[in-house]
């Protein structure tokens, strides 16, 4: 009898009121409940859809994703209409994603973030999939250029910022930063304080969260390794020793980043801390570490290192590893060196001239090398043209005067007794780098010279 009393008192109200108000309320309670029902159904299809979903991409099978749901709206009508589809559109954008499609990839995903903007995933699936065609585009896989380019660095830098306020304590999107600002960008002063948060966040974790998100070591691992040679190259020797070995041992078991490449990076410490044979067998464990992949830059460092070790002959052992044709300008350059080394001036300025030939980028270096050894053979005059050369070519590519040929124009015009040329380039090079080495000395000789009988 209570139920009956209860449902009783329920439509009492719409018994009171006039009949067409009653038959409106009756129509209203009818749709809410089918908005309720609708939800029902569309909480139920959500979960059979993330479930089918979870293994198609356990599989890799992208397309496939693709082909079940996409595009959305079309695909799951029912899930779109009422705004429950953004779990699978975030998915969806990592599937694009992984098929080269970043432009619907972001399409998606911009859609998520507007959506759930203080969700971590969608800022960091963002994040990494504009990272992502940054670097497929770097690898002519996409075509990306100019402020479409500029654009899709500044929505990767922001939804990386994102992901970080949110998670402040993360790994992988500080390490993944951090390569957007050094690797495609070009700015290592400014990665490297990225590199160094992202590997003071997995230090400062304790075991069991390390347990928890042992995925991000991998990040931890690899920031290391960077975070070493940038270092290195500004100078910073013992940091980059410090950090490398650190990174050697966290990842002697893992061997997330290759022996070759972990070795030859200790190499390269080793020679810069002057410390040459600890270098050579760095560099020779490297040798042993090579799979297919071509080991040239292994090879020239070596051939460095026995330079320093006065071992010239094994300097040009290392250098005869590497076929002639397949000889790079970087290689050319040390290959010059070792011939000189030898006195084999003849056979070093064969081997800068073959390589000036086909070098479009970085010819000035071996211009400055061949200004070299013809200072080194008495032609002073061969100096003063090669040095031109290089400092031409120099601005024609970035503009600024080239240092070196400055330098090789004074000290040969200097030597062929054309004092007014020689001042003329010693003192640009001073407006241009007063620190340049043995400048003070050029500039006291011209002085002399000026002063003299």
């Amino acid at each position: 009898m209570k139920g009956a009393f209860d449902k009783l008192a329920e439509i009492r109200p719409m018994l009171a009121k006039e009949p067409e108000a009653a038959r409106h309320e009756d129509e209203f309670l009818k749709e809410a409940d089918l908005v309720s029902v609708r939800r029902q159904v569309a909480e139920s299809r959500l979960k059979m859809v993330l479930t089918e979903m979870a293994e198609i991409i356990r599989e890799r099978q992208w397309q496939q994703a693709l082909d079940l749901f996409y595009p959305v709206r079309e695909k799951l009508p029912e899930l779109a209409d009422m705004e429950m589809d953004t779990p699978v559109r975030e998915k969806l954008g990592f599937a694009l994603g992984q098929l080269g499609r970043f432009d619907d990839a972001v399409e998606e995903l911009r859609v998520c973030v507007e959506r759930e903007p203080e969700n971590f995933y969608p800022h960091s699936a963002l994040a990494y999939t504009a990272y992502n065609s940054l670097f497929a585009a770097g690898n002519r896989e996409i075509f990306l250029s100019g402020k479409v380019r500029q654009d899709r660095i500044a929505l990767a830098h922001r939804h990386f910022k994102e992901a970080q306020r949110l998670r402040p304590d993360g790994v992988t999107n500080f390490y993944r930063q951090a390569m957007l600002l050094y690797k495609i960008e070009n700015k290592p002063q400014k990665a490297l304080p990225v590199f160094s948060r992202a590997v003071a966040n997995w230090e400062a974790l304790s075991e069991s969260e390390k347990n928890d998100r042992h995925q991000e070591r991998k990040n931890y691992v690899k920031a290391l390794y960077r975070k070493a040679g940038i270092l290195l190259a500004q100078g910073d020797c013992r940091g980059a020793d410090q950090t490398l070995k650190r990174c050697l041992m966290e990842d002697e078991k893992s061997d997330y980043l290759s022996r070759l490449h972990k070795y030859f990076a200790l190499g390269k410490v080793e020679y810069h801390a002057n410390r040459l044979r600890e270098a050579r067998n760095a560099l020779l464990f490297a040798e042993k570490c090579r799979g297919r992949e071509p080991i040239d830059f292994v090879f020239e460092l070596l051939a460095r290192v026995y330079l320093g070790l006065n071992s010239p002959e094994k300097a040009l052992s290392a250098i005869e590893q590497v076929p002639e044709e397949q000889r790079r300008p970087f290689f050319r350059w040390t290959e010059a060196d070792v011939l000189c080394a030898m006195g084999r001036h003849d056979n070093a300025r064969s081997a800068l001239e073959a390589c000036i030939k086909r070098d479009r980028r970085s010819r000035h270096k071996g211009l400055i090398r061949l200004c070299r050894i013809e200072y080194l053979s008495g032609d002073y005059r061969g100096v003063m043209v090669h040095a031109r050369e290089a400092d031409r070519f120099f601005r024609e590519q970035w503009t600024n005067p080239c240092a070196d040929a400055l330098f090789w124009l004074a000290v040969g015009a200097l030597r062929t007794g054309e004092l007014e040329q020689a001042r003329s380039a010693a003192h640009e090079l001073r407006d241009f780098q007063p620190g340049y080495p043995k400048l003070d000395r050029l500039l006291k000789r011209l002085d002399e010279k000026r002063s003299g009988p």
